[in-house]
């Protein structure tokens, strides 16, 4: 069962629109990269001055089209409340997806990932070039993990990955194309 409420009853939905990210988002960034709290699974905060850095990389691999990079925004009010993206690695020879997302503090828990996610693994789908998508979560972040279960990505495996100059331990969960395409979202 893919990214569906497995309880009985009618889901309810966040209306959430993913817009693509802009130049005027670097906020965001540094709200998400900069801060403790949200980076606690990443290792800690980056350092601000890296911001600018990050924020210009986002910037060309979205014009580049080697990166999908959205704004979470929260209808009716258009509130910004995350991101979430997807993009290629080169890992041992091999391209490889990825997916991985952020929601603000105060917009946690309320299934607003879960949709933003179901919205981006469509459009992946329908674009038909990213193949299998990997995601790695923290090895103890819960919520994170139960999205990509959800979501109907299977756990691989614990691994170390590097991040920011950083190993970090992680659940590594993978969504087999072929599976995406047998399951509607």
């Amino acid at each position: 069962m893919s990214l569906l409420d497995r309880r009985s009853g009618p889901v309810t939905r966040p209306t959430v629109r993913l817009r693509p990210y802009v130049d005027a988002d670097r906020w965001l960034t540094a709200a998400i990269e900069g801060d403790d709290a949200m980076m606690a699974e990443l290792g800690g905060a980056l350092p601000i001055d890296e911001i600018p850095r990050i924020h210009q990389r986002r910037l060309d691999g979205m014009a580049d089209d080697r990166l999908w990079y959205f704004t979470v925004v929260l209808e009716p009010d258009d509130r910004i409340v995350g991101t979430i993206c997807l993009w290629t690695d080169l890992v041992d020879g091999v391209h490889r997806s990825e997916a991985g997302w952020a929601t603000l503090p105060g917009f946690q828990g309320r299934g607003i990932a879960t949709e933003a996610l179901r919205q981006l693994l469509e459009r992946a789908q329908v674009d038909g070039r990213w193949g299998d998508i990997h995601a790695f979560s923290g090895a103890t972040n819960g919520p994170s993990n139960a999205l990509c279960r959800a979501a109907g990505f299977e756990w691989i495996g614990e691994e170390t990955v590097a991040y920011a100059g950083r190993e970090l331990h992680c659940n590594h969960w993978v969504l087999v194309a072929d599976a995406a395409l047998s399951e509607s979202p």
